[in-house]
Formats: structure tokens, C-alpha cells, sequence
């Protein structure tokens, strides 16, 4: 080709390139402006869900309000999937990716008095986790989505999910045919947390600290406590990096520090082993006594190592004739694995049109918590990301569990304006 050809195929692909940056942030434009005008509504929907929490597998009231609004924006709505679980279905105007976005809606039972004004009509329930939040910026995407549909390609899916608490929605609502029902190609979610509102956490790979329960079984032995303190030097040797003073909220408290928490490429999050609690314990008829210990573990090819580890200390030790097996009693991998390449993708998507000040990489894995988004990630590839919710200036502080649990509502808008344009380029990203 000639220069003059090459100066004109380069103008017509700057041009294209440029009209197609126009329109997609026309589009984002657009979706801040839809959020903003049903913001005050969504507000209201957050309140009521607060103010009537359900707890796990209880979430009928809740199941019933998001079915009704999804219904009314004109999606297809799926009900009673693996229990109280909500599914909504809107078809772009054209053919594209089909991306699953995933609340949970589940409340935690609490004896602890609420911190806001519209506190729980449920006495002992509480949403101190945020779950509340989350549906409401699940139906917010779909509002806003729901009005782009003409310009919308693909298939959006929002699933509403019960019975995170107790680990067991998202299998129930996979095993009841929720695959069957819906064929994403990318799901994704979010969880709030401690950062200011509106702030973005991600990272690649492991989210959480793997947490494992171990059993060890001996037959009686005349010093159990020996035998427990040999048991509990082996566990203390695997600590490593996160000094373990006080109560976990100790260690907790740290994850935001700016210093060593999660999002400094120096954190001490990044390599850990925390081992929370051990102990022996002898059946009532004594014939087998057995070692208890559960710890959190960053790595995972030491989790899947620990046992035989354990073993070869003990075989070579005097208490090898009384030893009878070893494993793990609970199998709790409760840590989203966020696909490689999508979080990659979703990083750059999302901070070409939000505030890049607002979008902070992890560099760590979050200890004493699990989540089982994880169990979707099974299935289709997917990301989980932090929302914050934190006001320090109006004293509003959102750590997940905690009896001071509060969100500044700002949140809303931003996780909705954030998601729904992430959910959208993806699903017009052929």
C-alpha cells in the first residue's frame, strides 16, 4: 500500500476507533444517569430489605420482592431455585456474551441492637454482612440494563442466591438445575467491605485464606497432655508472617491499614498461616481420643500438604503406636478463585470509565472469611470483587460481622453504575 493509502486507511480506523470510544462512553453516561434517577428508589428497597432481614433458607419474603421487581422491568423470572433462589433473564436486542451477575440475599441471626434508624422488625436478625446491599445493587443493574436492552447484546442472567451463611445456596441452587436454566459464559459478584464507599477491590487467583479443619484420631494414651502439646508444637511450626496476639478482630482490623493491609504490595496478607484454635479430645467410652485444630492457609499446595506432614512427625515420634489416622474433617474451600485473564479484563474495563482513585488492586488474601461464589467459579469462569462501604467522617464503618455493621448508602449508586457497565461492555464484547 502507498503512503496516501496508508494515511487514509489510518484515518478511517482512528475515525472508527474513535466513534466506537464515543459510544461507549456515551453508554456509560448513560447508565450513571439512569442509576441516578432510581437511586432514591433503590434506597428504599434497601431499607425494607434491612428492616425485614430473613436468615438462611428463610428468605421467602425477600425471594418474593426481588421476583416481583424483576417482573415488572419485563424479564423472564425463574423462582424457587435451590430454595428460596430468584433467577432474572434479559435478552439484549442482539445476539452476544451471556454474563451471570450473582447476590446473595441471606441475613444473620444477632442479638447485638441495630446502628440505623431503620433497624430489623426481626428480633435476633440482623443484615451485618451486607447481603441486604448486595440485592439491591443486583436489581439496580437490572434496571438500568433493562432500559439499554435494544443496544444490549447477549444474554444477562441475575441470579439471587439464599443461604450464603451456611455455605449452602450456591450448591443447592446448582444441584436443583440452575445450570440447566441459564449457560453463562462469565459470572460475577461482590461482597462489600471495610475500604470508603464506592472503592473497587480485586485481585487474580485465591481471594480468601483457604480454612481447614483437621482431625488427627489416636487410640487412649496414659499422657494426653503430652500428647496435645506435641500435637500443638507441629501446628505452631507451620505459623508463619501474622503475629497472633488477641482475638482474630486483631487481625482483622489490620486489612485496610495502608501499611500492611491488602491493598500494599507489601502486606503481610500475602504468605500466612494462622492457626485459629487445638485441642484433644477423649470419646466418653475412651477409646479413641482425638486431636482437633482448624487453621487459615494462604497456599495451597501446603494446605494439600499439611496432613502428610503431620503424619511423617508423628510416625517418627513415640506417639506412632497410638496414632490411627489423620485427615480433614471439613472440607472448606470457601475462597473465590477470580479467573486470571477476566479479572485482568474487568480491571481494565472498569477503570477506563470509573474513577481510577476508586479502583484498588489486592495483593493479599483475606483471612476468617469464605464465600461460595466459589462454587459457580466451578462451573464458568468468573470474578469476585469488594465493594466498599465505610464512611469514617459519619462514623459508618462496614466490616462484614461485626455488631457496628453499617454501609454508607452511596454505595449503591456506585456499585450499580461500576457494574452494570462492566456486565454491559462484557456482553457487547464479542
Amino acid at each position: 500500500m502507498n503512503l496516501k493509502g496508508i494515511t487514509i486507511a489510518l484515518l478511517l480506523t482512528t475515525g472508527i476507533l474513535g466513534a466506537q470510544s464515543n459510544k461507549n462512553t456515551n453508554h456509560y453516561q448513560e447508565i450513571v444517569e439512569k442509576t441516578d434517577n432510581i437511586y432514591d428508589d433503590l434506597v428504599k428497597i434497601r431499607r425494607d430489605l434491612h428492616m425485614n432481614p430473613e436468615i438462611s433458607k428463610q428468605e421467602k419474603r425477600t425471594s418474593k420482592v426481588v421476583a416481583e421487581y424483576l417482573k415488572e422491568l419485563g424479564l423472564e423470572v425463574k423462582t424457587n431455585i435451590g430454595g428460596n433462589g430468584v433467577v432474572g433473564i434479559l435478552e439484549g436486542g442482539k445476539k452476544g456474551r451471556k454474563i451471570a451477575w450473582r447476590a446473595d440475599m441471606d441475613a444473620i441471626q444477632t442479638d447485638e441492637p441495630d446502628v440505623v434508624s431503620f433497624t430489623s422488625k426481626n428480633k435476633g436478625v440482623r443484615h451485618i454482612c451486607g447481603h441486604d446491599v448486595h440485592t439491591t445493587i443486583g436489581l439496580g443493574i437490572a434496571n438500568v440494563l433493562s432500559q439499554q436492552k435494544e443496544d444490549l447484546e447477549g444474554t444477562i442472567y441475575f441470579i439471587f442466591q439464599p443461604a450464603e451463611e451456611t455455605f449452602t445456596g450456591a450448591k443447592d441452587m446448582i444441584a436443583d438445575g440452575l445450570f440447566d436454566i441459564i449457560k453463562p459464559d462469565e459470572v460475577y459478584g461482590l461482597h462489600i467491605g471495610p475500604e470508603a464507599s464506592g472503592i473497587i477491590n480485586v485481585k487474580a487467583n485465591a481471594l480468601f485464606a483457604h480454612t481447614k479443619t483437621l482431625k488427627v484420631e489416636f487410640k487412649p494414651n496414659t499422657d494426653e497432655k503430652e500428647l496435645e502439646n506435641f500435637m500443638n508444637s507441629i501446628l505452631k511450626g507451620f505459623v508463619r508472617n501474622i503475629e497472633q496476639k488477641g482475638s482474630p478482630w486483631d487481625i482483622i482490623n489490620k486489612i485496610s491499614d495502608s501499611k500492611i493491609g491488602l491493598t500494599n504490595q507489601e502486606t503481610i496478607f500475602k504468605d500466612y498461616f494462622i492457626l485459629q484454635g487445638a485441642g484433644l479430645i477423649t470419646d466418653s467410652d475412651k477409646t479413641v481420643t482425638f486431636y482437633n485444630a482448624s487453621f487459615l492457609e494462604t497456599d495451597i499446595q501446603r494446605v494439600n500438604n499439611i496432613p502428610f506432614e503431620i503424619k511423617k512427625q508423628i510416625l517418627n515420634s513415640k506417639f506412632k503406636d497410638s496414632f490411627i489416622s489423620i485427615g480433614y474433617s471439613k472440607d472448606y474451600s470457601g475462597t473465590p478463585i477470580n479467573d486470571d485473564e477476566l479479572t485482568k479484563i474487568a480491571s481494565q474495563t472498569i477503570a477506563s470509565f470509573y474513577n481510577k482513585e476508586m479502583f484498588k488492586p489486592l495483593y493479599g488474601q483475606v483471612p476468617y472469611f469464605g464465600e461460595d461464589f466459589i462454587f459457580y467459579q466451578q462451573k464458568v469462569p468468573g470474578v469476585f470483587f469488594f465493594l466498599g462501604g465505610s464512611n469514617i467522617e459519619k462514623g459508618i464503618m462496614s466490616m462484614p460481622h461485626t455488631p457496628n455493621f453499617a454501609v454508607d448508602e452511596t454505595t449503591i449508586k456506585y456499585g450499580v453504575q461500576s457494574f452494570a457497565t462492566l456486565i454491559y461492555e462484557r456482553a457487547n464484547n464479542k
